[in-house]
């Protein structure tokens, strides 16, 4: 039998699996908008935080919350709500730490992801799946 906190680090530990297929969709998209289509870096990783949530939701409702939290509509509305909150967050450090400290763009990413995982699960463990 698991104790509570185990639950907590194994959730954790899954959430962070599936953000890390979500955020290569991310970077990948990030990194070809900006190095071959010539797009800005904020409108790029904007581009890219969308499709990493798109891919984040459904392995996090399919594998590391599955059964939690109730019909997909209701999962899918609350998960979207707490991605456009990320969203805030990460193009708030991209602004911050690109735009005006100038952080090599791909070392200012992996900061706001930081930042936007620990944010994100501690909102979609405890409302988006209840779980």
């Amino acid at each position: 039998m698991l104790t509570n906190a185990e639950g907590i680090v194994n959730k954790l530990a899954a959430y962070g699996l599936a953000g890390i297929v979500g955020t290569f969709f991310h970077y990948l998209t990030l990194y070809s908008f900006v190095e071959f289509a010539g797009v800005g870096v904020l409108v790029a990783t904007g581009i890219g935080f969308v499709v990493g949530a798109i891919i984040n939701h459904e392995l996090n409702r399919r594998y590391v919350f599955r059964g939690a939290g109730g019909r997909y509509a209701e999962t899918a509305v609350r998960f979207f709500a707490i991605a456009v909150l990320g969203f805030c967050i990460n193009m708030l450090a991209m602004y911050l730490l690109h735009s005006l400290i100038h952080v090599y763009y791909l070392l200012a990413q992996l900061i706001a992801t930081a930042g936007v995982f620990l944010v994100t699960f501690v909102l979609n463990k405890s409302w988006t799946f209840r779980a």
